[in-house]
């Protein structure tokens, strides 16, 4: 019926095949979620209807002529330049629906189902399809009507009781038919978009929002499934005894013996609601939250987010051993999604496309590892939001070292966890090692009447690390740092600034340590982390020296004798630890604090006020004693006594602020689109990722992944503050000014600094 029209130029697939494709999808997205979604057969049909007319403008002249071109034959008729179907596709049904000339008056307008229309390929904009106002379009009378043949029996086939939905079609098409493309733009704007996004914003209808996404995350899923030619993803099944299994071989792998699960894991796999764990490194939280995320009906997916790219990559290749490939024995279970997870997949496998990578950033997976911004910004209306909300819908999410994160984004992760327990029956299972009883109490209420506090107390009990605090600077002790490395000790030293580092780097040059921190570019670094590994683990009984940042806190899974650390906040300090004695041997590692820096109290760690001197002053109530796991969270909790983070001004601002961008900005429905320094302006979300410009001469040829591999995220006032220039093969790449090399990383030139601004 619509075999003369063409979709695709693969194959030749014509638009009665794509767009059956697609409603075979959708089909299957319905029988899983009708049940459950609470939606009503309103919703479902004006759904299949969007499905069923999504590319009733690949019938125009405009689009087979464009298609015809790409395969090099002969277009129908010259005058007919490519504009996007959509518009059309979206105009037709809401001449059916909305104007007042239509003949079926009867029927009721659904703004959201037409924006999904609309917006199935590109951003929700004000400027939406602007470009095409100016051209000239049509659809053959004949085409048109074997379209609508071809509909009619769609939805004779799938609600045989709307039959007659279509009467008064030709109506519309008629009305639309002979309009010019401007008219259309206007009918769209002032006739649907505006009164629409007006009516939500003077109401103030948040919750419209959820109607929009789930209209166009069942269309665009539909759709993305349908051009891949493959089913939705396969939903993942297991049970204790699966990873009973593969914690056995991996432990086997490393020469141990597996015994079975602590009580703090069986227990975690009898929970069925919410829970927050609170477990010291080292305490097998991951296997914990696997077993917790197994009790689920089949569809829901698992989401893992964790605080860095390098834990999330980690985590990725482990649960891929995990999980494995689905029956097609094609297709992964697990994907990995961050700023730079494109280039580490690309670096597994050279045949991984833009296609799927797309997909998994849309959490498509049963099992996606992602750093927290990956949630965070479907909040802000960014990034095919509308699929990765859709997906959290009773999906098991996983937040790992939850204390990692300042008010800032803590507030951005409970304005989260409201929007997806109310709306999207979200369950949580949030990890950490320390938190004060203000915070714990803050996330159990968050959380809700069926959240479980789940303590591991049996390593909680257990002492593995002696600290000893320190007048002495770090100069003063490097006769005790030698005495280390000469007995074969790993000995890590951390400070809090990265200038820092490199000056001890230098200093320490003769014993050939590893400096890390932030600012090496994506190769460097990983090279610099598998170094670290191999030496770990091929040189066991070798002394060795790594200097690193605060970066090091939670990427590395590192298990050293010696720490040397700058004074910061006692959580942080108690994170550092965890890289010493991680396997509780029976000698206690050693610890040592020396004194903070004045950069580190008036510009790194400022808040809450007196934070650094407070940790000093509790931990020398333990000098020279091995502690328990307990005892640094009784630290913690003497520490942050008179500090709550609900008091605090960001995060107070972060908890309203979805609402409040969404409504300003994007009033509710449009995609965020202006200067992202609105959204993200602390911790690291405000960066821009930069090429030093001393590899500008091996790259003028170079791919994009080879550009890729040597990108590095700076401040985004750094950047602007810097000389930079653009790539003139790959704009979005910029060169900047500065000094690099791999053994110190990336140094500003001073004619760059700006006060008051620290990297880690």
């Amino acid at each position: 019926m619509l075999d003369h029209l063409l979709a695709k130029t693969e194959n030749r697939e014509s638009l009665g095949k794509h767009t059956d494709l697609v409603l075979k999808a959708w089909l299957q997205l319905r029988d899983r979620y009708a049940t459950v979604l609470g939606e009503d057969e309103q919703f479902w049909f004006d759904s299949f209807i969007a499905a069923l007319f999504h590319d009733f403008g690949k019938a125009s002249v405009n689009f087979q002529n464009m298609l015809l071109a790409i395969l090099k034959e002969p277009i129908a008729e010259k005058g007919y330049d490519p504009m996007r179907h959509e518009f059309l596709s979206g105009l037709l049904l809401a001449a059916h629906t909305i104007l007042v000339t239509r003949s079926r008056k009867d029927l009721s307008a659904n703004p959201a189902q037409l924006f999904a229309v609309f917006t199935h390929h590109k951003d929700f904009t004000p400027d939406l399809f602007c470009q095409d106002a100016i051209k000239q379009w049509k659809i053959k009378p004949n085409d048109a009507g074997a379209f609508f043949a071809y509909a009619r029996q769609r939805i004779q086939e799938h609600y045989p009781d709307k039959g007659d939905f279509l009467n008064g079609i030709e109506a519309a098409w008629e009305f639309m038919a002979n309009k010019p493309a401007s008219l259309l733009l206007s009918v769209k704007d002032r006739a649907i978009t505006e009164p629409t996004l007006a009516r939500l914003k003077e109401q103030r209808e948040y919750s419209y929002r959820k109607t929009y996404l789930l209209h166009k995350a069942l269309l665009v899923i539909a759709d993305w499934t349908a051009s891949g030619h493959r089913n939705l993803e396969e939903p993942l099944r297991y049970d204790e005894e699966l990873i009973r299994r593969k914690v056995a071989e991996r432990v086997q792998k490393a020469g141990g013996t597996f015994t079975g699960f602590r009580e703090f894991q069986d227990k975690s796999g009898q929970i069925a609601g919410n829970v927050l764990a609170i477990a010291p490194t080292g305490s097998g939280k991951t296997e914990a939250s696997l077993l917790w995320a197994s009790q689920r009906e089949g569809f829901e997916k698992i989401v893992y987010l964790l605080p860095t790219r390098v834990t999330a990559n980690s985590l990725y290749l482990r649960l891929g051993e995990y999980f494995g490939k689905a029956s097609d024995g094609v297709d992964d279970y697990t994907a990995v999604v961050h700023s730079s997870a494109k280039l580490f997949r690309l670096e597994l496998d050279e045949t991984y496309s833009n296609f799927n990578y797309l997909r998994e950033a849309a959490f498509f997976k049963a099992v996606t590892v992602a750093t927290v911004d990956q949630m965070l910004t479907q909040g802000f209306n960014l990034g095919w939001w509308e699929m990765k909300t859709f997906h959290l819908f009773r999906a098991k999410v996983i937040i790992d070292e939850v204390h990692a994160y300042a008010p800032y984004t803590l507030g951005l992760i409970v304005a989260s966890i409201r929007y997806l327990r109310q709306n999207f029956q979200t369950q949580f299972y949030i990890m950490t090692a320390t938190m004060p009883q203000k915070l714990q109490a803050l996330l159990t209420r968050e959380l809700g009447n069926d959240v479980t506090v789940l303590r591991d107390q049996e390593l909680l009990d257990k002492k593995r690390n002696v600290f000893h605090v320190e007048d002495r600077t770090i100069d003063q002790l490097r006769p005790d740092i030698e005495q280390d490395l000469k007995a074969g000790k790993k000995v890590l030293v951390v400070v809090n600034t990265v200038d820092e580092a490199i000056r001890l780097y230098d200093q320490y040059a003769d014993y050939k340590p590893i400096c890390y921190h932030s600012r090496f570019i994506v190769k460097h670094r990983t090279e610099k982390e598998q170094a670290i590994l191999n030496n770990e683990k091929e040189k066991p009984k070798e002394g060795f020296l790594l200097i690193a940042t605060q970066v090091v806190e939670v990427s590395l899974d590192i298990d050293y004798q010696s720490l040397y650390t700058e004074n910061a906040p006692i959580d942080a300090i108690i994170q550092r630890a965890g890289r010493i004695n991680r396997k509780r041997r029976d000698e206690p590692g050693k610890v040592v604090v020396f004194p903070h820096s004045e950069v580190a109290e008036k510009h790194v760690y400022d808040y809450p006020a007196g934070i650094l001197n407070t940790t000093l002053d509790v931990l020398k109530q333990h000098q020279g004693v091995a502690v328990s796991e307990q005892d640094l969270l009784n630290m913690v909790e003497e520490v942050y006594k008179d500090w709550n983070v609900e008091n605090e001004e960001l995060y107070k601002d972060e908890l309203s602020k979805y609402e409040r961008l969404v409504r300003d900005k994007c009033s509710y429905l449009y995609d965020f689109s202006e200067d992202m320094e609105q959204v993200f302006t602390r911790e690291g979300l405000d960066t821009v990722s930069i090429i030093p410009d001393c590899f500008k001469p091996e790259l003028v040829s170079a791919s994009v992944l080879e550009k890729s591999k040597h990108e590095v995220a700076i401040r985004n006032h750094r950047f602007k503050s810097g000389k930079h220039t653009s790539d003139k093969d790959h704009s979005w790449f910029k060169y900047f000014d500065c000094d690099y090399d791999f053994e110190r990383g990336l140094r500003f030139k001073k004619k760059a600094d700006i006060p008051h601004t620290y990297n880690h």
